[in-house]
């Protein structure tokens, strides 16, 4: 069972530090984005089959890796569900320090 934390991802024996984003396409597609904050791969381990990393070792220093995951995916609501509620707490932030909107 896979479980989305504030900051992480875990399988119940993998953990992999991430950070979310979301909707971040050009052709409107919903899609919430998992960036890997580590450069051990263990967001490949535990979403093998959506996991990307086309970088080579020049930019790997900037991109570690990510997850796409489309409505279509079963785990997407819940990985959104995590990824809005972090948007909040970021947003009230900024707010209640006055540097926001």
């Amino acid at each position: 069972m896979i479980k989305f934390n504030k900051f992480c991802v875990t399988n119940g024996v993998i953990k992999a530090r991430v950070f979310y984003c979301l909707e971040n396409r050009r052709d409107g597609r919903k899609c919430v984005i998992l960036y890997a904050k580590d450069y051990d791969r263990s967001l490949g381990k535990i979403f093998p089959d959506v996991y990307e990393n086309d970088t080579d070792s020049m930019s790997d220093y900037f991109d570690e890796g990510r997850v796409r995951l489309f409505e279509s995916h079963p785990l997407y609501q819940a990985a959104r569900d995590r990824a809005e509620s972090d948007n909040v707490v970021r947003l009230g932030f900024w707010t209640a320090s006055g540097t926001g909107e």
